[in-house]
Order: C-alpha cells, then sequence, then structure tokens
C-alpha cells in the first residue's frame, strides 16, 4: 500500500496561497527510483524550493518508503513577465523527478482555480459532509484538481473535451465541489444528491448548475437517457451490495447508449493514507466487497442512519459485476483525488 502511494499519488500538497502574482506550495513528495527534484508550475520550475525537511509525520504512515523521513518540500514561484498564473483559469502545479512532466503527469498533477473565478464558498458544516473537515481550502483544491484531471483524462484517452459533451451528471454533487468547476468547462451541468441541505446551497451558490434532489433508493426523477457523462466520485464507497446494484441500474437507465462514466472506489493508495491494516486489503481481495460499517458523515440529513456505509471494492469484483450494466474499461490509481477511478461505458 505504501509503495502505491508513492508511485500513484507521488505527492500531496498541504497548502497552495497565491500572493500576488506569486504561488506558494508547501506539502510532501514520495520517490521509489527517481527522488523528487522539480516543483512544476504550468509546466515552468520553481526556483526557490526547499527540499528535505524533516517529516516525522510523513515517516509514520510512509516507512517503507526511501526518504520519507524528509519528504516535506516548500516552494515558491512567481510567474514570468507576460505570462498568466491561470490559463484558461487553473493553474497546475506537479512535482516531478529530473525529467520534469508528460503526456500522463496529469494524473499526479494538483489544480488550483483563479480565485477572482471561484464562486462563494458552502458553510463549513456542509464541506465537512463531503471532505470529512469543514476545509473550504482543501474542498476547493480538491474539486478542482479531480475535474481538470478527468478533463485531461477524457481528452488523452477519448479525444473529447469536457465542453464536448451536452449533458453531464454529478452523481452525489454534495455541497457541489465538481459542480462548482464543471461549470467553468462544459454547457449543461446537473448535480444531484440525497442531501436536500446541500442541494438548496448549490442552487444559492452555483447559478450555472442544475441540482436535482434524489430519494436514498432509485427510481430518481431525471429522465432516462438524458447524460453522457456521469461523474460519481466517493458515491459507491458509501452504498451496500444492494444499493450498489439499483444505483447501476438507474446509471444505465440515465444514460445514453455510449456515455461514458467515471466513478471512484478506494483503493490501496487511499488505504495508505488512512493507516488501513495489510488485513484489510487482503479481505478485500479474497471477499471482492467489503461493507465496513456506518459512516456517520451524513447522520444528520439522511433519515435512515444506517444507509451511509464505509465499502470497500477489489478490481476483480468490479471488473465482474459491474459488467452487468456497463463496459468496465480501466481502473485508474489514485486517479480521482485519491481514490482509484473506474472508467465506464454505456453499452
Amino acid at each position: 500500500m505504501q509503495i502505491a502511494a508513492a508511485r500513484f499519488l507521488r505527492w500531496m500538497p498541504g497548502s497552495m496561497l497565491v500572493n500576488g502574482d506569486e504561488l506558494v506550495i508547501e506539502g510532501w513528495a514520495l520517490g521509489l527510483w527517481d527522488m523528487p527534484s522539480r516543483v512544476l508550475v504550468n509546466g515552468l520550475d520553481a526556483v526557490d524550493v526547499t527540499w528535505r525537511v524533516p517529516s516525522p509525520d510523513v515517516l509514520a504512515k510512509f516507512g517503507a518508503v526511501p526518504n520519507a523521513e524528509a519528504s516535506r518540500f516548500s516552494a515558491r514561484f512567481r510567474m514570468p513577465p507576460g505570462q498568466m498564473l491561470f490559463p484558461g483559469g487553473f493553474a497546475r502545479v506537479n512535482v516531478t523527478g529530473a525529467f520534469g512532466e508528460h503526456r500522463l503527469s496529469y494524473r499526479t498533477a494538483w489544480y488550483l482555480a483563479d480565485p477572482a473565478l471561484e464562486p462563494g464558498a458552502p458553510a463549513p458544516a456542509r464541506i465537512a459532509r463531503v471532505i470529512g473537515a469543514p476545509d473550504v481550502n482543501a474542498f476547493r483544491l480538491g474539486g478542482a484538481t479531480i475535474v481538470k484531471r478527468f478533463e485531461q483524462l477524457l481528452l488523452e484517452r477519448f479525444g473529447r473535451p469536457m465542453s464536448s459533451f451536452e449533458s453531464i451528471l454529478d452523481w452525489g454533487c454534495g455541497a457541489g465541489r465538481l459542480t462548482r468547476y464543471l461549470t467553468m468547462l462544459a454547457p449543461e451541468v446537473t448535480g444531484a444528491d440525497i442531501d436536500a441541505d446541500n442541494i438548496q446551497a448549490c442552487r444559492q451558490i452555483l447559478q450555472k448548475g442544475r441540482f436535482v434532489h434524489v430519494g436514498l433508493r432509485p427510481p430518481c426523477s431525471l429522465p432516462a437517457d438524458a447524460f453522457d457523462l456521469v461523474l460519481g466520485v466517493s458515491v459507491l464507497t458509501h452504498l451496500d451490495r444492494e444499493m450498489e446494484s439499483e444505483w447501476l441500474a438507474e446509471l444505465n437507465r440515465l444514460t445514453r447508449p455510449g456515455a461514458l462514466l467515471l466513478l471512484s472506489v478506494q483503493g490501496l493508495a487511499q488505504m495508505a493514507l488512512y493507516d488501513a491494516p495489510t488485513s484489510q486489503k487482503i479481505d478485500m481481495h479474497q471477499r471482492g466487497f467489503v461493507d465496513q460499517g456506518i459512516n456517520s458523515q451524513l447522520k444528520d440529513v439522511v433519515a435512515d442512519q444506517e444507509y451511509y456505509r464505509n465499502i470497500l471494492h477489489s478490481p476483480d469484483y468490479i471488473m465482474t459485476h459491474w459488467s452487468r450494466f456497463f463496459d468496465v474499461l480501466d481502473i485508474i490509481e489514485g486517479m480521482a483525488g485519491n481514490q482509484d477511478l473506474v472508467i465506464l461505458r454505456r453499452h
């Protein structure tokens, strides 16, 4: 699991702060063969970089990874004259080895949206129900990163920009962590969630999106064949086996033939971040689907206190069970924030 984090996450920002025309970054970076040696912003090197800051907290999680004890860094980047820090509304930040970025480097890049374009922030309690903590900066950074990684994936794998999709569904939109950025890139975006309070807040804050409250069980009020792209981040990680099947069937109903779906699950990288024991990973592979019990994040907004759960899936389970509903094209480790991304296509 620690090796997976080093391979697929590679690095994690602690903070990114805009100070005039400067971007100040701090975080940690792991390496197995090539040690991190460059901090890049929009492909350009930061010159004021401090490496190998003592990192006892990172060592505690990744003691099997070389140099984890001094994996933290800080960097300051100033855009050259005549260039924009946020081209297209986003800054791309990456930590790499000596050779720099390549065509798949978007999978480990983190993206920061231009603060001048940011919609208002949800209330801290609403953010906490989505990411587990009332941290508006983490909420924004995570949302922008997932959306921009997905945008680059769609270009790299299918040759399609986000704007080419006629109707996008952000399934399990919560407080609009993804929707706020999807509406910057695509013409028609619908957010759907079981959290009625967050849906109401999204309607007030995010004027460009359409938001629909859905019940705990399908069918929902959305029409059949309505969407050609569905994003579902950390949704199936919270549904028991029966609900999973019902909602996969519902997503099949909601999508058009040939539609793409990008759905996330917990994988090795996130399990390493969460300090999961190796026995848990073995159990997941042997059983395929593991229900770890109730998740309390939605306890104040969902009547059924046993509905929202913590779920683990093995890749083999996904490839076999989910293929009853869609073509399972790929599983990419660590691509959806910290979670693994499952790429599906409607038959």
